[in-house]
């Protein structure tokens, strides 16, 4: 009772003293900092081992300007924004393959017109992608710079929670795709290069094996895309030790980064490899933690795959099928000839 009491007259007193002191303000910011704590430390763990990317990035989309207004509050919700920006940006990608899927039939029948509204669609919705992404990377930058008297690129935060570095992580990688996906929506959104090398600088602050490979993924993945960023790097093995790694710990998201290179560099060898080994990880199991780490993970990888069937054979990859291809052998992998019938 003793301890309850003395609560309550702190806070009574805090609200007094708020309030003399011009007041409202004080009052509203401690509400706002205290929710945003919530979401931040009570609501962001579990949702984090759920499952479901739609519900997840749908979630994120909805809710992301409801955090946002914290601002006016006197709060500041930019590490709640990072991870709800970054999630809502899985969204725009995939309504962006949604558009690609029939981009690339319509171009099959010879449907001109089909064809380019579809390919029209597709870019807008990457520019939504890269404006969502570039806005986490922007909102990562700005807090960790202001909250550890840093500057991003050039010296390393000492974190104080898990939490911001797994904003840090996820910031810097949306940083990447927001690139990759305005160059895609003809730079409509105008998001700058040199957040690349940054970022490729910036990822050495986190522990690698923590962070399920990451981080040494992402510095590879700028290698492959920057014209000469990659020289004298050794970029497969830095990918491939990312994947054991990845594989190990249950986060298959440095296979995601792997299989973006090979496709920005037309490597489709190195792409069906690395498709197949997302795919057939022995005794695979999922971080209990970071299951939608994963699962996004898998989504993106079957995007990439999706594209590949279409393009040779007009419909997605089929059920069960991520990891094989059309044109396998009979008596390898799979039966072809089973998927087209």
């Amino acid at each position: 009772m003793t301890a309850r009491l003395t609560r309550l007259l702190t806070t009574t007193a805090l609200a007094v003293s708020a309030l003399t002191m011009g007041g409202c303000a004080m009052i509203q910011s401690n509400v706002a900092n205290t929710t945003l704590s919530i979401l931040e430390d009570g609501v962001t763990p579990p949702v984090l081992q759920e499952r479901d990317v739609d519900m997840a990035c749908n979630f994120s989309m909805v809710n992301a300007p409801l955090v946002g207004a914290a601002r006016n509050f006197y709060g500041d919700p930019s590490l709640m924004e990072t991870v709800m920006l970054s999630s809502a940006g899985v969204c725009s990608e995939n309504q962006a393959m949604g558009e690609e899927m029939r981009y690339l039939r319509a171009a099959r029948d010879k449907r001109a017109d089909e064809a380019q509204d579809a390919r029209i669609a597709q870019k807008r919705y990457l520019a939504a992608a890269a404006e969502r992404q570039y806005g986490a990377f922007l909102r990562m930058k700005n807090k960790m710079e202001q909250k550890y008297f840093i500057k991003y690129g050039e010296s390393c935060p000492k974190f104080k929670r898990d939490f911001d570095e797994l904003v840090y992580l996820m910031g810097s990688i949306g940083g990447l795709q927001a690139i990759q996906n305005d160059i895609a929506a003809q730079q409509s959104v105008g998001v700058p290069t040199d957040v690349a090398p940054m970022v490729e600088r910036a990822m050495n602050c986190l522990d690698n094996a923590k962070w399920w490979g990451a981080p040494q993924a992402g510095r590879a993945t700028v290698w492959s895309i920057i014209p000469g960023a990659g020289e004298g790097k050794d970029t497969k093995g830095t990918f491939d030790s990312a994947m054991t790694i990845g594989e190990y710990k249950g986060v298959r998201l440095a296979h995601v980064m792997a299989a973006i290179s090979a496709q920005s560099t037309d490597e489709k060898d190195r792409l069906r490899e690395v498709i197949k080994r997302f795919a057939n990880v022995k005794d695979f199991k999922q971080n209990t933690d970071y299951r939608l780490i994963d699962a996004i993970a898998e989504s993106q990888m079957t995007n990439i795959s999706d594209r590949m069937w279409t393009h040779n054979t007009g419909s997605r990859t089929p059920i069960g099928s991520l990891g094989k291809f059309w044109d396998d052998k009979i008596g390898g992998d799979i039966d072809a000839g089973s998927f087209l019938n």
